[in-house]
C-alpha cells in the first residue's frame, strides 16, 4: 500500500565526505524510481551534531547513529530510520545498512598479501568518533594468520595546529622503523595524503617501500595528495539504495530486518600508492612486469621462461617463496584486472573484451572469470554499473 502523498524523509547523514555523498546519491536515485520523496537535509561536517528542525514532520529518516540525542530524537517521534554508518547498534527500532567492516579488512589483507607483503601497518580513525575496532582486529588477524606482522600506529590529529610539526615528526619517525617494504591500511584519504607528503618529504618511496591503501576515498584529498592514493570501493552507492529501500518498506509497516544489511566492499581501486612490482626476488620482478605488459595477449608460462631463459621449476619455485604463489596465478590475476577494467569502464561485447585479453574464444574467458570472480562477466557489469 503506497502513501497517497509524496514520501517525506530527513537525512541526518553529514555531507562533507565523498562517502556521504555518494550514499545520498543512492538514496536519491531510490527515491526518483519511486517518484520521487521530499528531503530534509542541512551540509554538516563529521564532527557537527545532526538534528531534526523542531517544525519538521515526515514519514521517516536515513541517518547516521553518531550519539544517543539522535537515537532519542527518532524514537520519540516514532520515526522509521535506517542507519547507515558504523557507529550505534542494530536494533528493531534502528536498523543498520552498512558496508561490511570484515569484507573491507580482508579484501586489504588479501590484496597487499597477494603483492608479497609481510610487514603492515595501520593508521586508525580518531577515537574520539568511537567507531568499533572491527576493521583492526581483522585486518591484524588475516594479516597474523597469513604469518605476517602489523605494526598499530594510534591516532592523533594530524592537522592540529599547536603540535603539527611534533606529530610530523612522530609519524616520520614511525614510517622510518617499520620493516621495509611495508603496505599501510588508513581510515581515510585525509591520513593517507598526510602520510604520503611525509613519505616524499623524507626519501621514503611510494609504492616500493611503503604502499598506502585507503578505507574511506576522498577525491580531493586524493588529487592534493602527492601520490594519487587507491582506496577500498565500498559501494556506497549501494549503501544508500538499500537503506532507501529498506526505510520505505518499514514505512509501509514491514518489519526490520534480524541482522544488519551488510554490503560487500566492490573493490580495491588500485592508483599510484600501492601499484608496484614488489617483489624480493629480481626474476620474479621481471616476470611481473613482463606478464603486465603482455596481459592483452594469450600468455603462458611458456613464455615467461623463454623470455627470461630459465626453466620452469625454477621460475615455479622463485614464484612461491617470492609471492607464495604461482606464475600461472599471477597471470590469471593479470589478465582478471583487465577485464574488470574493461567491463567497468566500455560497453563493449563479451566476445571482444575476450579477444582483447588475449583469449582466442569467450567461453575460456567467461569460464576463468567465473571460478575467480564467483559471478559472471554479465553479472559483474550489471553490478558495476549499478554503482555509478
Amino acid at each position: 500500500m503506497r502513501f497517497p502523498e509524496r514520501r517525506k524523509i530527513a537525512l541526518l547523514v553529514q555531507t562533507s565526505s565523498d562517502w556521504s555523498r555518494q550514499v545520498i546519491q543512492g538514496i536519491a536515485d531510490y527515491a526518483f524510481e519511486q517518484g520521487g520523496w521530499d528531503f530534509w537535509i542541512e551540509f554538516r561536517g563529521l564532527k557537527e551534531q545532526l538534528q531534526f528542525p523542531a517544525s519538521w514532520n515526515g514519514h521517516g529518516t536515513i541517518c547516521r547513529l553518531t550519539d544517543a540525542r539522535i537515537q532519542h530524537s527518532i524514537i520519540k517521534r516514532r520515526l522509521p530510520a535506517v542507519n547507515v554508518s558504523w557507529l550505534g547498534k542494530h536494533s528493531s527500532k534502528i536498523p543498520k545498512v552498512v558496508s561490511d567492516e570484515r569484507g573491507c579488512a580482508n579484501l586489504a589483507a588479501s590484496f597487499f598479501l597477494e603483492k608479497g607483503f609481510r610487514s603492515f601497518g595501520y593508521i586508525g580513525p580518531d577515537p574520539t568518533l568511537h567507531y568499533p575496532e572491527t576493521i583492526m582486529q581483522e585486518f591484524q588477524t588475516a594479516v597474523e594468520q597469513a604469518e605476517g606482522v602489523c605494526f598499530d600506529f594510534p591516532y592523533y590529529e594530524l592537522t592540529k595546529e599547536a603540535d603539527y610539526q611534533k606529530q610530523q615528526q612522530r609519524l616520520k619517525q614511525w614510517l622510518w622503523e617499520l620493516p621495509k617494504p611495508v603496505a599501510l591500511l588508513v581510515w581515510t584519504s585525509k591520513v593517507g595524503r598526510e602520510v604520503a607528503t611525509v613519505c616524499v618529504n623524507h626519501h621514503l618511496e611510494i609504492p616500493d617501500q611503503v604502499a598506502i591503501l585507503s578505507i574511506e576515498h576522498d577525491p580531493l584529498m586524493s588529487a592534493l595528495s602527492p601520490v594519487p592514493l587507491s582506496c577500498i570501493n565500498q559501494a556506497s552507492h549501494v549503501v544508500g539504495y538499500e537503506a532507501a529501500s529498506l526505510l520505505d518498506q518499514m514505512i509501509q509497516g514491514k518489519p526490520a530486518p534480524d541482522e544488519p544489511t551488510l554490503i560487500p566492499p566492490l573493490s580495491i581501486e588500485e592508483r599510484a600508492s600501492t601499484d608496484t612490482l614488489f617483489a624480493a626476488d629480481d626474476l620474479v620482478r621481471e616476470a611481473i612486469q613482463f606478464i603486465r605488459q603482455h596481459a592483452h595477449e594469450a600468455i603462458q608460462v611458456s613464455d615467461l621462461t623463454q623470455q627470461l631463459n630459465v626453466s620452469r621449476r625454477i621460475l615455479e619455485h622463485r614464484f612461491q617463496k617470492a609471492l607464495h604463489r604461482s606464475p600461472a596465478s599471477e597471470i590469471r590475476q593479470a589478465k582478471l584486472k583487465r577485464i574488470t577494467k574493461l567491463l567497468q569502464e566500455t560497453n563493449l561485447p563479451i566476445s571482444q573484451i575476450a579477444a582483447r585479453c588475449g583469449f582466442q574464444h569467450q567461453e575460456a574467458m567467461i569460464r576463468m572469470f567465473g571460478r575467480l570472480m564467483g559471478m559472471s562477466p554479465r553479472e559483474y557489469r550489471q553490478s558495476s554499473h549499478a554503482l555509478k
